[in-house]
């Protein structure tokens, strides 16, 4: 698998093509580039299997360097220090990324995630990333999930709940289907809470806007437009009453 890296840090081109190296002998680094200008010019020409993309670079970000190689026909997993609104739009995206400090064992799960990738990704999910990659943007109205058929795409309005199935989660829409994500709640309620839901249990998380009615009781439980009820815990019941109280 022939990968480029491109990160305006030195040490950190450095320091993840010695880790694939070491732990991913599968991958061929073809190039390392500090200047995302000349790993463009590098990809036009040469378009590798696997490109690890920095996202905050000086001069051309890496959203601004993938305009410049469409099509895009290789996987990318983009390596990002932590900042919560890129993590954000990248998980809306549903796109690979690897937190720095970069991680062995991550690394080599995210290299044999992109070994298993039938397709490369489809650009919509590039743009979704980027108009939610800085803060103060409107919450999604639409994101990208991926699942065992492929990649969705789905409007926020149509999701009426999610239930936690362990380390999956599933997800009911406002037309009666549903959809199972290899992602637990937690990962999906970061996605989700910023435009309009709420984790009222452990095991669910809920559209405010689809809430019927709410039956008092210990913790209480929520019938939801679709008809189905949603437990509320006791120590959830506090905050879901106070937020139901400003809609």
């Amino acid at each position: 698998m022939k990968a480029i890296i491109v990160d305006d840090e030195l040490y950190c081109t450095e320091l993840l093509s010695s880790l694939l190296a070491k732990h991913c002998p599968e991958v061929e680094v073809l190039a390392e580039f500090n200047d995302p200008q000349k790993a463009a010019a590098y990809i036009q020409a040469s378009p590798p299997d696997l490109l690890f993309l920095d996202i905050e670079m000086p001069r051309l970000n890496g959203f601004d360097l993938l305009e410049r190689v469409r099509p895009v026909t290789f996987q990318v997993v983009f390596t990002t220090a932590y900042n919560q609104y890129a993590l954000r739009a990248i998980k809306i995206s549903a796109l690979d990324y690897l937190l720095k400090p970069i991680d062995a064992e991550e690394l080599k799960s995210a290299v044999e995630k992109a070994k298993q990738q039938r397709q490369s990704p489809h650009w919509a999910q590039f743009e979704l990333m980027e108009r939610h990659r800085s803060p103060g943007g409107a919450p999604p109205a639409t994101i990208a999930l991926s699942t065992m058929e492929g990649l969705h795409f789905v409007e926020v309005a149509d999701i009426v709940y999610c239930q936690s199935e362990g380390s999956y989660t599933n997800l009911f829409f406002t037309d009666g289907q549903s959809m199972l994500l290899s992602k637990p709640i937690k990962e999906v309620g970061e996605m989700l809470i910023p435009a309009g839901f709420l984790r009222v249990h452990n095991s669910f998380l809920i559209s405010l806007s689809q809430i019927k009615k709410y039956i008092r009781g210990e913790g209480g439980e929520i019938i939801m437009k679709n008809g189905h009820t949603v437990p509320v815990s006791r120590s959830r019941k506090a905050e879901f009453l106070e937020r139901i109280a400003r809609l």
